[in-house]
């Protein structure tokens, strides 16, 4: 808790100087619902340590990931995090709070975000990647920005699968950019409707974004819906669970020209609020549109291999009205965290993390789908999460099984045709049986009407 000295004649002093009579005239531009417009619930004459006290109970009915047993998703998931990926971030010599400019005193933080790329790359099958991204949602913001800068169309195509915070934000980046947002429609089978999205493709539409998985944990037709888009000539961006890509096609595989994400299952703590880690990237054609930094591997006069950050397409660096984006994010340490796991994992390592989602999320499957009155309304494949049905409100079983210290998941009314009942469950590597079983048998006990 930070000391704050401020005395009422220090308060009158900073009043005096700003032209204010009071305290409530300073903040008077602050909408009055915002605003607390009663005295601090606190008693009179506190100790500083009493003060101490007071705040730390408040603080304690705080309940962390450790206290939860967590089957959100949604873009954020509790994954398992080696020891390693703390104890090597934390080392002084990577707590850098900017960019390494100078090649010759930061060739270890450059390699870093040099293999960071190269494993992006390897993940998605395509060319080029930048260093690091702020998350997944400016990402994407990002990736249809390349693909409207690069032509003379003016139209972007979401599919009402994509994830709705994502959407907000490209939405809102597009409004102010007087580019124009249309929706591709969502099919009975919770995939994006192939003929619905041909309807859509106009001669004005520059970018079709494909999730993969979706929303709502299905995986999508991808050959389909990219061979629609080609047809039309329009680019695609893919946004991937970069975990699913261990069991997966990549984005390169299938036609797209970037593919984008967020790399928090990769050994980042699942901070609702951030800071999280967005990746980048696109075949060889779009490298010089790409935003923020790219880092290249040289060698210098005497034949020694090092690390120089190579093409920077930010508007400090060119011709302000040449830059695609004004983005500064390098979310270094997250990458770096993030190249610690995947480095600890590798090959191997990775599929069988693919592989443990599938299993732990095929056995969830089954065990809700054995409890009376509980449906699996979509029976596609799906990765780390699904949709199950309720007979009863999903916003009322989320309430129960918190009040059992269970985040059950995330209720879906409204979202891509889904009704009252509709419930997101993600469930990763780090669940185990015995939760899983616990999950079943407070649906049970809802459902039934004994829990409540």
């Amino acid at each position: 808790m930070p000391y704050v000295p401020h005395s009422p004649a220090d308060v009158r002093a900073m009043l005096d100087v700003l032209g204010k009579s009071s305290v409530d005239e300073l903040f008077a531009h602050l909408p009055a619902n915002v605003r607390l417009n009663r005295p601090l619930d606190l008693p009179d004459g506190l100790t500083e340590e009493e003060v101490r006290r007071y705040f730390r109970g408040v603080a304690a009915r705080n309940h962390g990931m450790g206290e939860l047993v967590s089957f959100l998703g949604g873009g954020v998931y509790d994954s398992i995090i080696p020891a390693a990926c703390d104890a090597i971030s934390s080392r002084s010599e990577f707590l850098t709070a900017y960019t390494p400019y100078q090649p010759e005193v930061s060739q270890g933080t450059l390699q870093a975000i040099y293999e960071w790329q190269s494993y992006i790359c390897r993940l998605t099958g395509l060319d080029v990647a930048n260093a690091s991204m702020y998350d997944g949602a400016t990402a994407l913001t990002e990736a249809v920005s390349v693909l409207i800068a690069s032509g003379r169309r003016n139209t972007v195509v979401l599919p009402d699968t994509l994830n709705p915070r994502w959407r907000r934000v490209v939405t809102t980046a597009m409004h102010g950019m007087g580019v124009k947002v249309v929706d591709a429609p969502v099919g009975p089978d919770g995939t994006t409707d192939p003929a619905g999205l041909a309807k859509v493709l106009g001669d004005d539409v520059a970018a079709f974004v494909l999730p993969n998985p979706n929303y709502l944990g299905l995986v999508e037709p991808v050959d389909e819906l990219c061979a629609i888009a080609r047809d039309a000539g329009v680019g695609v961006v893919a946004a991937v669970n970069p975990v699913s890509l261990a069991v997966l096609r990549a984005p390169g595989e299938y036609g797209a020209d970037l593919a984008v994400g967020e790399a928090q299952p990769f050994g980042i703590n699942p901070g609702w609020g951030g800071p999280l880690l967005g990746f980048l990237a696109c075949v060889d054609a779009h490298k010089r549109r790409i935003p923020g930094r790219i880092v290249g591997r040289t060698t210098d006069n005497r034949g020694q291999q090092g690390y120089v950050l190579t093409l920077q397409t930010r508007e400090q660096h060119i011709r302000r009205e040449k830059a695609t984006s004004n983005i500064c994010s390098n979310q270094g340490l997250n990458a770096l965290r993030a190249t610690v796991y995947l480095s600890m994992l590798g090959a191997g390592g990775l599929a069988e993390l693919g592989e443990a989602n599938l299993v732990r999320c095929a056995a969830l499957r089954r065990r809700v789908a054995a409890v009376d009155g509980v449906e699996l309304p979509f029976a596609g494949p799906v990765f780390n999460e699904f949709v199950i049905r309720l007979p009863k409100p999903a916003e009322a079983f989320r309430a129960f099984a918190r009040r059992h210290g269970v985040l059950a998941g995330i209720p879906l009314e409204g979202f891509a045709g889904c009704g009252a009942g509709d419930l997101l469950v993600a469930v990763t590597e780090k669940r185990t049986a015995a939760e899983i079983d616990r999950f079943g048998d407070l649906l049970a006990d809802f459902v039934s009407g004994g829990g409540q």
